[in-house]
């Protein structure tokens, strides 16, 4: 279908277009690409705010670019933007809207909104939380013996526990208390007794953040740790325990009392909740003033998403350049490679927001998909990753587009620069290769696409930044995949079958076969090694 002279070309128009570049195009080396523009890294780069976004070491030429830009303006993307912005049910399965941008603006009225009582809710809540810190850091908060809290155990799963624990990984060099921070999400209680193990009960607090207050892995958490201050003498559980819920019911049921609940709303999902009172542990390690700063830097984001056109829009040009390789290359991974310790959990943290978020096999009507969503989220830090996987990245089979993350400055080391030539040198030979036509095992292809990301240092606003970067990109790739990203119905099923196998295995054998031959054989192995 051609479009007409006073009409945007459609949707399956430009994909179609975008399917005949690509034949065209589908071979040219990038390498040919910078030899014949030398005006290209300029012109495929951008930046805000100290960020620099390079992505010139893609295999795009100006029609390509032109053509994605074509595609997204095709999806209405700026209408899809203004919905999320505006409080529009935006997540139709759960009939919610998705207003994680009202957590970080300081607006006293959102963009195009007409929800007035969202903006005073957050700030209210803000408060609150920053009067609990000043007063935590104070050591005004005692534990039930009298001795001052020095330690604090977050305690929750997915986006409960994985944005505040990149955050106060990321900015350990923001640290302004001596109250210790730890984190506890696993079932395996493993995870929870290894902490509990180096903690004081007298001096220990634990943030239990579940919006439902129900989760599974939280709810057993939370109640061992209760038992854990109980068998040591603390038995004024409600000093050590604060709630990050949406639950006040069931939190007094537990023993913590209603001053210790902070809130946390229907239009917030999960990943996307680090913004919130969720982020208590990560105020808690630096300051309010740092949190503040985390909340600016991805307002600033927030505010570049909303306002700039398509052409020079980060998210947007982001997220095209996913579609690019997910659909025309058929590319099945992505990798992120932060050349930042400070980032060594950020693979992690994009893993669930990226594909909980758009790992789906319908459409936002329900509709089986005919075409790839998300691609698989994975990376690890370098330069440890050049000694594991680079080599599948260099020489493998497989097409894997990579992000490269760098801060230009160390506030520590006066060698940074050599973290820095790593980072800018695999970008590089991933795009040139090298020809080896003697030695088969040492040529080097190239042509493998590359996303450069600087920054000066990894402050609080531009590590908000990059995050909310992160969540907008997600968000467009689904606009253009006509998913929805704010449901995450694929963890259900698992979750009941495991409620009826628990039920199982609580009882003595021999027990009733009820489910397939595997799972019946397992659960004779595990009675035949329980001890």
């Amino acid at each position: 279908m051609r479009s007409s002279e006073n009409q945007s070309p459609s949707k399956e128009y430009v994909w179609h277009q975008l399917k005949e570049h690509h034949r065209a195009i589908a071979k040219l080396h990038m390498r040919d690409l910078f030899a014949q523009d030398p005006a290209r890294a300029k012109k495929f780069s951008t930046g805000l705010n100290g960020l620099l976004i390079d992505f010139s070491k893609h295999r795009i030429t100006d029609e390509t670019f032109d053509l994605l830009i074509s595609l997204a303006n095709a999806t209405n993307i700026r209408e899809k933007i203004s919905a999320l912005f505006s409080g529009q049910q935006v997540n139709k399965t759960e009939h919610r809207a998705a207003l994680h941008t009202a957590l970080r603006s300081p607006d006293d009225k959102l963009p195009d909104t007409d929800q007035k009582t969202i903006p005073a809710q957050v700030k209210a809540e803000l408060e609150r939380m920053y009067n609990f810190v000043k007063a935590l850091h104070n050591r005004e908060h005692k534990g039930s013996t009298g001795k001052p809290i020095s330690k604090v155990v977050n305690i929750g799963i997915g986006g409960s526990d994985l944005g505040p624990r990149l955050v106060v990984d990321a900015l350990y060099d923001y640290r302004s208390s001596n109250i210790k921070i730890a984190f506890v999400a696993n079932l395996d209680t493993q995870d929870l007794y290894r902490v509990l193990d180096d903690s004081d009960p007298e001096t220990t607090l634990f943030i239990v953040t579940s919006k439902s207050f129900s989760t599974l892995e939280t709810h057993a958490n939370a109640r061992l740790a209760k038992q854990w201050l109980i068998d040591n003498g603390c038995h004024e559980i409600h000093r050590h325990f604060i709630a990050v819920s949406s639950n006040k019911s069931a939190i007094q049921e537990f023993g913590i009392s209603a001053d210790r609940l902070f809130q946390i709303w229907d239009w917030v999902g999960g990943r996307y909740s680090v913004w919130s009172a969720v982020g208590l542990a990560i105020a808690v390690y630096t300051d309010n003033n740092s949190f503040a700063d985390f909340l600016a830097g991805a307002h600033a984001m927030d505010e570049h998403f909303y306002n700039a056109p398509a052409e020079n829009n980060i998210p947007i040009i982001l997220a095209m350049l996913d579609v690019w390789y997910n659909n025309f290359f058929n590319a099945e991974t992505h990798a992120v490679i932060p050349y930042d310790h400070g980032l060594q959990l950020l693979p992690a943290y994009l893993s669930q927001l990226i594909m909980e978020s758009n790992g789906k096999g319908v459409s936002s009507e329900g509709q089986a998909l005919e075409l790839h969503s998300s691609p698989v989220f994975w990376g690890a830090a370098g330069t440890n990753a050049q000694h594991a996987f680079f080599q599948l990245l260099h020489q493998g089979t497989r097409l894997v587009p990579v992000d490269f993350l760098i801060a230009m400055q160390s506030s520590r080391d006066d060698k940074h620069h050599k973290v820095v030539a790593n980072c800018f040198a695999q970008s590089k030979a991933l795009m040139l290769g090298q020809e080896n036509n003697t030695e088969p095992c040492k040529h080097f292809p190239g042509n493998r696409p590359s996303t450069t990301i600087t920054y000066p240092k990894l402050s609080p606003k531009i590590l908000g930044m990059l995050l909310a970067m992160y969540e907008h990109r997600t968000y467009v790739q689904a606009m253009i995949w006509d998913i929805n990203p704010f449901d995450q119905w694929g963890v259900e099923l698992g979750k009941k079958l495991a409620t009826e196998i628990i039920s199982d295995l609580e009882q003595k054998p021999p027990i009733e076969s009820k489910h397939d031959a595997s799972t019946s054989l397992l659960i004779e192995q595990y009675f035949k090694n329980k001890t």
